[in-house]
């Protein structure tokens, strides 16, 4: 997979800073140490919502089931630190089991306020499908003794984008800005499609367990820096202002043409204008909504994410 599209998503407002709302989001805090799989509730903060669901906590504090790097479904290091979760997104042919981790915030969103969401994901390889459905719901209350299996019936406010597929050695960034709506408390990760509704692929065609399971690391939700996204890479693409209003600039920190492409939400492509070091694209005629770009060079996509016309 290519590496720069697996850290594309830098959406609506941004680039972020400041505290992270999401205690322990790093996992490495915990109460106890966990015995064996199944404990998310062990890590500090986090729960989950399932009287059913068996989401897990990975820490080297213990041997067996629950020991990271070595897990009960293979070997992993952890992003960073040395624990992490992790959760089914579906089984087969189990229909619509769905597991999910679910935190309390630092404190509750501020409505009209921008917030950014990233969080890391690996594929465990010893299962034999993969998906890019996993979204994030920001809950005003605590969602807890879901008396079943089935997908919750929310729908996320950030979800990781189209082809954004984990792999088994790297970790994978899902990332997405959030406006609130005020007094959101609590953040709920998984797959909220059901079976129907979820896109998956073969990775392991050899795998005799037709499931698709994936670690959790580095989750976090911080104020978001508005007005464009600045890089500091050699690369660097500036995207301003965001959001937009009848014009939209775009800026490479270098002369390689570059293409870039803007879709609606249906993935059509309204725009598209190949460029070096600077361009200007007239957006009087769009709508006011969400819309997708996608900036390329002659490798490939090297930032993709989403712009707000005001």
């Amino acid at each position: 997979m290519n590496k720069l599209f697996t850290t594309f998503l830098l959406l609506t407002c941004s680039i972020c800073n400041g505290q992270n709302l999401v205690p322990n989001g790093d996992f490495e805090e915990y109460y106890h140490c966990p015995s064996n799989d199944g404990q998310i509730d062990s890590a500090k903060y986090w729960i989950n919502p399932s009287i059913i669901g068996t989401p897990d906590y990975f820490n080297p504090c213990t041997t067996g089931n629950a020991n990271a790097p070595n897990t009960w479904i293979g070997f992993q290091q952890a992003r960073s630190g040395v624990a992490f979760a992790g959760i089914f997104l579906f089984i087969l042919p189990n229909a619509n089991y769905r597991e999910y981790i679910e935190v309390p915030l630092d404190s509750s969103l501020i409505a009209n306020e921008c917030y950014h969401f990233e969080m890391y994901i690996n594929f465990a390889n010893i299962f034999k499908y993969n998906t890019y459905n996993i979204g994030v719901y920001f809950s005003n209350s605590i969602i807890a003794n879901i008396n079943n299996q089935f997908p919750l019936s929310f729908i996320p406010q950030i979800n990781n984008e189209p082809g954004n597929l984990p792999d088994t050695l790297n970790w994978t960034l899902v990332s997405g800005d959030y406006t609130a709506v005020g007094g959101e408390s609590h953040l709920l990760i998984g797959n909220f499609n059901d079976d129907l509704t979820t896109v998956t692929s073969i990775a392991n065609p050899t795998s005799e367990f037709p499931e698709c399971y994936f670690y959790i690391d580095d989750v976090s939700l911080t104020h978001c820096i508005e007005n464009g996204i600045i890089d500091q890479n050699e690369n660097a693409i500036s995207i301003y202002p965001n959001p937009f209003a009848n014009e939209l600039k775009i800026q490479i920190n270098n002369d390689e043409p570059v293409t870039i492409t803007l879709y609606d939400l249906s993935s059509r492509i309204l725009l598209q204008t190949t460029f070096s070091n600077l361009t200007r694209i007239n957006t009087e005629q769009l709508a006011k909504g969400m819309y997708i770009y996608e900036v390329r060079n002659k490798k490939g996509i090297i930032k993709s994410g989403k712009v707000i016309r005001q």
